[in-house]
Formats: structure tokens, sequence, C-alpha cells
């Protein structure tokens, strides 16, 4: 579930680093940087000195690039118990997690288990199809691609669904719980006319690959995509109890009095976030991981091959997006569960996730083959989102200005 995105300058980094400063009382944990002896090494221990703040309790990035993999990780896990963030840290992915779900599809697609262009609506409830305006014409692509038109389940009412989240945090939720949102609202456009991106899409997609394939989810992310590409730091909400076994997520609400979640007290929102497993931010997972599996896709890794990637990035594939992040000020396209920003150097993979508690960002570099993970346990408000973001940028900059890594 992403809440916001926001991008901000490179020439803001150092400053927006300098500003989040503010210490709680205890000192960061030592940056820990893997191949001690290289140039990468000092630009990320350099980044992530001062990033620690009241706002973000943890950080932990993972770079890979031709010479090798850099991990780094500063802050706090767990703030009650000081466990430190590490390069083993995981946290909920929001919804850097499409890219799993698009990845599956795709894969499925390819082993003629299910078909992308098919309609949906024979693996829809009955008593959900007929209050889903437009079902009868959308395929699991337009879901996917966010072409189907589909309403946002966080756009109803006045914060309905975090509501009913937090009146029940204990138990939980899946792709019927958020779903519930949708009936009976009004589309943006009828499939294939339009671009709005739109969470309750691949809710609606996860519903119908499992109910066609007549198998859990996580079964099938499992099975298809997460043993063959090895990601054994990815863990999928609802079905791995190891998904659970994560970061302490926080939000600090400052600004808001009358806002659902508590006024100048931070929040964990661990327990909130874990217990709703959806589609459209389904696992859990560390900075390595996210890292890996965008690259996977993009450089074609078994198990995906050619019509896997031209169903997921190809041109064919691409619609072009609208009030979505970038960072090279690119044209922006969304193809399943990623995006690819075209800027006058090249090509740059992204997807990013920001809820309550949490922001990720995953990022592959085509022309320098460098991918980047980074994960920190805040989220979905300025304080934190602005210097993560200026880091990934100031990352992504670095890489783009040089390529002697």
């Amino acid at each position: 579930m992403d809440i916001k995105k926001l991008q901000i300058g490179v020439w803001l980094v150092f400053f927006l680093l300098l500003a989040s400063g503010c210490s709680r009382g205890q000192p960061a944990e030592p940056v820990k940087v893997e191949d001690t002896g290289s140039d990468l090494q000092q630009y990320v221990d350099h980044l992530l000195v001062g990033l620690v703040s009241d706002f973000i309790p943890g950080v932990s990035v993972y770079v890979e690039t031709p010479n090798g993999g850099y991990a780094a990780s500063a802050g706090y896990a767990d703030l009650d118990t000081l466990s430190t963030m590490t390069g083993e840290s995981r946290i909920p992915n929001g919804s850097a997690g499409k890219k799993l779900v698009g990845l599956l599809a795709a894969i499925l697609d390819d082993k003629q288990l299910l078909s992308l262009d098919e309609p949906v609506l024979p693996w829809v409830p009955e008593d959900m199809a007929g209050r889903i305006q437009h079902l009868e014409f959308m395929t699991l692509r337009q879901l996917l691609n966010h072409s189907a038109g589909i309403v946002e389940y966080n756009d109803v009412g006045e914060l309905d669904f975090i509501r009913a989240q937090l009146a029940d945090k204990v138990h939980r939720k899946g792709n019927r719980f958020a779903l519930q949102f949708v009936l009976d609202q009004s589309p943006y456009f009828e499939p294939g006319e339009g671009f709005a991106y739109s969470n309750s899409g691949y809710v609606l997609a996860g519903m119908v690959i499992e109910n066609k394939l007549k198998q859990p989810l996580g079964r099938l992310l499992h099975e298809h995509v997460l043993e063959p590409l090895g990601l054994t730091e990815t863990f999928v909400k609802g079905h791995d109890s190891a998904a659970d076994d994560v970061a302490s997520g926080y939000f600090f609400n400052m600004d808001e009095p009358d806002f659902v979640l508590p006024y100048r007290q931070r929040y964990n929102t661990k327990q909130l976030i874990v217990n709703t497993a959806l589609a459209d931010a389904p696992i859990a997972a560390s900075a390595r991981d996210m890292a890996k599996l965008l690259k996977a896709i993009i450089v074609k890794a078994q198990p995906v091959n050619e019509r896997i990637y031209r169903n997921m990035v190809g041109e064919e594939s691409l619609h072009t997006a609208r009030w979505l992040p970038s960072f090279m000020d690119g044209a922006l396209y969304y193809g399943l569960g990623v995006m690819v920003e075209k800027h006058k150097d090249g090509v740059l993979y992204h997807h990013g996730g920001n809820e309550f508690g949490y922001i990720t960002q995953s990022v592959y570099l085509a022309e320098q083959d460098v991918a980047i993970g980074l994960i920190a346990n805040c989220g979905a408000q300025d304080e934190c989102d602005e210097p993560v973001i200026a880091l990934t940028q100031a990352l992504i900059a670095r890489f783009t200005a040089n390529n002697s890594d």
C-alpha cells in the first residue's frame, strides 16, 4: 500500500541529511560495509552518516556493481530492544513488491498456466463480480499495468481503509478485505482507456491468480519466482512465518492532530502492516534481495526469458505513467510492476514502496549494470521520505556521473 512518493533534487541531499540529523539520545550504530578498501564503501559511508534521526530509526542499503556487492546499514531495527539494522534486516516492501506479482503473472503466462490477456471475470467471486464496474472487460495485464481504471482503495471515503485496519490490528487481512472498499465505486475510466496507479488492481490480480490456479499466492511466488531466483531473504506476508520477523516500522505524526494515528507520538506500525497481507504489497525482504530481483528481471536471469522480459518491460508492454516519481527527469513508463524511465543518457528501472512506517526503493541502471536496494523503517512523512529519497538519488547520481566502479 503506497501512501505517497516525493521527488527531491540531488543538490539537496547533504542539506537534508544534516537537517534530519536530530538525535534521540542514542548513538547510531557504526555503518557496516563490505569490501572495506573500496571507494564505493567510503561514499556510502559518507551518505549514511547522520541519516539516522528521530524520524529515521534505521536504514540498510545494498549496491551491486560489475565488481561485486556492497552492503551498508546504520541505526536500529527496533527502538525498544535497540537491535541494530543490518544487511540481513527485512522490512515489508510495500509497492516495491509489485514486481514479484508482475513477474509471477508473466511466468505463468509463459508456462501457459494462464493468459495475461484473457478476461478476469470468471475468476472473481460471484458476490463481488457484479459490484465492480467494467469487470467483464478487464484483463490481468490491465490490472497489472494500471490501465484497468479500477478505483484505488485508499481513495475511498475519509481514510476508510486505514480506519478499518486500526479497528482490528490483530487478525490477518487478505485481498478481500481491501476489495470491499472498491465495490460499487465509479471507475476512473473504461479498461484500456487511460493510466491510473491503483493498488486495487494488484489486489484483484492476486485474487484472480489464486482462484484460477487454485493455489495460494505465497506458494506460487515461492515455486515460480523466489526459489528459482535464489531470493532467500524474501518472504510472503500471510504465508511465511518469517515474514513477521521484520524490523519495526515507525510513523511520527508531527502535523495533524486529528489524524487517525497518534499526534506527536512515535507509533510502531509493524503489527498493522504485517497483518495486512495484500497482493499489492505482498512481501518482506532485505535490501539485497530487492536489488537482485529487479536486476534479474532486466538481465533475463533464469527463469526470466525473452518473452517474459518483453511482457514485463518490453516496448509494446509499456504505458505512459503519470503522477509517479522519477529520478532522472526522464519519460516515465509502467510495465508489469516495474517503472521504466528513459532519460537522455539511457534507461533507469525502478519501483519503490511507501507506507506507514516503511519506505523502500529498488533501482537498476542499465548502462552501468548497477542495482540498488534500499530499506528504512519509517515512511509516509516528509521528515523520513525526503532524506531517504535524496539518498537514493545521490547513489544514482554517483553512478551516472562516474562509471568506474
